[in-house]
């Protein structure tokens, strides 16, 4: 059963559909005829990150609980289970550290850099919502990278230099997608919703 399913989730991985991994495995584990399926060789650490990936911590902490001991033993595993705790905390130092601090082996190698780049986007969104300027350090801190790394990836985002010379980049909020309308229209569309109300 497990080498079926890793056949879909490696086909998933490899297509860059990495939100569908957990969907796979929560799939194989609910329809196996195995009460021990999370010990035959269950990729225990992958269905984990999956759950992170798709911002379902409280599933993650559910399946882990659902591990056998020595499933928890492993490395990759207790790997996991740290960015876990770290994320349920909000600490994105932590997820950072977490992500960094383990030699992650292969599919599950692939969703952490998969997991990786999808906080650095969005951090990198947060940060253009809540700033309007940074300094590279704190950037670097909030992306876990290095400044130069996260300087590119501001100035990839159309983010600017300061011209204070202060060092600090100055940040270009992306331009808005939910067809704002100006005022008139807006009255306008506020007044015949509010006839057809009455």
């Amino acid at each position: 059963m497990a080498a079926a399913v890793m056949e879909r989730v490696g086909t998933a991985l490899q297509a860059g559909d990495f939100s569908a991994v957990v969907g796979l495995l929560d799939e194989a584990e609910l329809c196996s005829l195995s009460v021990f399926v999370l010990e035959d060789g269950w990729p225990a650490a992958l269905h984990l990150l999956g759950h992170i990936y798709n911002g379902s911590l409280a599933d993650a902490r559910m399946l882990h609980k659902r591990l056998p001991e020595v499933v928890k033993a492993d490395p990759q595993v207790r790997a996991a289970w740290r960015l876990l705790q770290c994320a349920w905390q909000g600490s994105s130092e932590g997820v950072w550290r977490a992500l960094r601090g383990h030699p992650w082996s292969g599919p599950v190698e692939v969703l952490a850099e998969a997991l990786a780049e999808r906080l650095r986007g969005r951090h990198l969104d947060l940060v253009a919502a809540a700033y309007s300027h940074i300094t590279p350090t704190r950037l670097a801190a909030l992306c876990g990278c290095g400044e130069e790394d996260a300087v590119a990836l501001a100035l990839g985002r159309g983010w600017r230099r300061a011209e204070d010379g202060s060092g600090a980049l100055e940040v270009v909020p992306p331009p808005s997608t939910r067809g704002e309308l100006d005022n008139l229209a807006a009255l306008e569309q506020l007044s015949e919703y509010m006839m057809q109300l009455e």
